[in-house]
């Protein structure tokens, strides 16, 4: 469907909640999903039905909800119903397991969980019956399932609810609206509480570098589950644009939505853009409406920024940042290319996380390092990070992020990867990401991605992990005859592990510990530099 005709207001400021959004664009399309279209007015009509549901069954302010739902309306709905009651939203991943979902609800102490069944599983709701076994008092509420006994539905809840009830913001400046959960794929995630003023100030602070309009189709296949995806999402509503939703990533699927629906901006984390540009076929696919194509999470290669640049006809938008909300971001075609993430002192809305800049320490003393040093980054911050259930986090006016990276003498900033992913090769440190963006330009790498592995001599070897492109398996000599053009001799791999694919989180990030695990722990075969 085509986003009806009108004057664009790009680069107004955002709306200043979903409400007024709704009101003010009221007769436009806000959200297409599987063919089908719902305006801002039936939006509106089912986030007010929802939130009295919620009134209904004894949600308070301050409760925590979970919405475990995939990217669908419903998954909007639910957020703006939860704020709407002046609850705390809290986005799970669709796919956690009984016991993991168990214990979010147990941590949070959750008043609701809004649970999507998992299709094509023996069980597809095991994961809402331990929830249902290990804290009955929780409200669960299932979406496209059949529910047990004590299930709500969240269709009836929204048929049933009284829509059009006037809605008063209940929380205040200082209270928390939304949790976000850490990737956790370098430990047990922990719960970010953000307040509404702090994420409206970080998606206008987006909004302002790429000057989205009413005229605008935004496509999200990110998981609104997810802080980055949640952004963009709101960001498409809060301008008047249309909101495409795709429920999990293909290239093809993605492609064809971008064809069909008109579609101007695309979110493409480095992996997701490597898979659309092999799939991109010019007699197939549309992209010549592309305004801009919106990238974070993983080093963005110069390669493939250049093929962006060229094939798709955008300009990017790179984020740097993370759940506990401090970001930079480049739109500069030269600092892009240059692998840079933006620079260290950098202006959004005055007295919030993105208005503030950027220092490399040392990880140890945390004192500040010269331009061209590696070190820890920390961010400004005007005040502490806030956790549930976990110390607050600042020391000094600093965040100290856990990442890599260095500033060269232009103030530009540079992202080499986690501080605890670094292997320690002989007492020489190696980064994952460095040696990561060099291999995944070989043209017989699909995908790859470095881990750790025990080596009774240097104590930590670089293993290689690849996905062959095409079947075109590379030897380890050939990869690093490649790598030994662009990096020093210790960052070339000691081996190199063959596998299926990489497991990396819903937004693309390598998950190390899985990696870890399978590579280590698992049978995967290993080609050695010597024998060991």
């Amino acid at each position: 469907m085509v986003h009806p005709a009108g004057r664009s207001e790009r680069g107004a400021p955002l709306a200043p909640d979903l409400e007024t959004a709704c009101r003010r664009w009221g007769d436009r399309d806000a959200i297409t999903y599987r063919g089908h279209t719902i305006g801002y007015g039936e939006l509106w009509r089912q986030v007010t039905a929802l939130a009295d549901a919620y009134r209904r069954l004894g949600v308070r302010p301050g409760d925590r909800l979970i919405s475990g739902l995939r990217n669908c309306p419903e998954h909007i709905v639910a957020i703006a119903a939860a704020w709407a009651v002046g609850a705390i939203h809290v986005g799970a991943d669709d796919d956690l397991t009984g016991q993991e979902l168990s214990d979010l609800v147990a941590h949070t102490e959750a008043a609701a969980v809004l649970f999507h069944p998992r299709p094509g599983t023996d069980d597809p709701q095991a994961a809402l019956r331990a929830v249902a076994r290990a804290r009955p008092e929780t409200l669960r509420i299932v979406h496209e399932g059949t529910p047990d006994d004590g299930d709500l539905v969240l269709s009836t809840l929204l048929e049933g609810g009284q829509a059009g009830a006037p809605i008063a913001p209940l929380q205040g400046p200082d209270d928390p609206g939304l949790m976000f959960l850490t990737s956790g794929t370098t430990g047990r995630p922990k719960g970010v509480l953000e307040t509404l003023p702090a994420c409206w100030a970080k998606m206008q602070f987006f909004a302002d570098a790429f000057r989205p309009g009413t005229d605008d189709v935004h496509l999200v296949y990110l998981p609104i589950a997810h802080v980055f995806g949640l952004r963009l999402a709101l960001i498409a509503l809060l301008r008047g644009g249309r909101l495409v939703l795709q429920e999990r990533f293909s290239p093809t699927g993605a492609l064809r939505l971008v064809t069909e629906e008109q579609v101007t901006i695309l979110p493409g984390m480095p992996p997701h853009l490597t898979l659309l540009l092999r799939a991109l076929d010019p007699d197939l696919h549309d992209v010549s409406r592309l305004r801009w194509v919106i990238s974070a999470a993983a080093t963005l290669p110069r390669p493939l920024a250049e093929q962006v640049y060229e094939r798709l006809g955008t300009e990017i938008l790179y984020v740097f940042g993370c759940s506990e909300g401090f970001t930079t971001q480049t739109t500069d075609r030269d600092e892009i290319l240059r692998g840079s993430v933006g620079r260290t002192v950098f202006r959004g809305p005055p007295g919030t996380p993105a208005d503030g800049t950027v220092a490399i320490v040392d990880p140890e003393n945390r004192q500040p390092l010269p331009p061209g040093e590696v070190g820890e980054i920390a961010f400004g911050a005007a005040a502490p990070v806030r956790y549930w259930r976990h110390p607050d986090v600042a020391t000094d006016g600093w965040y100290h992020s856990g990442d890599l990276g260095r500033i060269d003498e232009d103030g530009l900033l540079y992202v080499l990867g986690r501080r605890k992913e670094v292997v320690n090769r002989g007492g020489l440190k190696v980064t994952p990401a460095e040696v990561e963006s060099v291999l995944v330009r070989h043209a017989a790498v699909a995908d790859a991605a470095i881990v750790a592995t025990p080596d009774p001599v240097l104590g930590e070897a670089v293993c290689a992990c690849v996905v062959p492109a095409n079947g075109d398996a590379p030897d380890l000599s050939e990869v690093r005859e490649f790598l030994s053009a662009t990096l020093a001799r210790h960052k070339l791999p000691d081996e190199l592990c063959l596998l299926d694919r990489i497991p990396r989180s819903p937004l693309g990030k390598v998950d190390r510990p899985a990696l870890r695990s399978l590579v280590v722990e698992g049978d995967a075969p290993r080609q050695r530099l010597r024998p060991r």
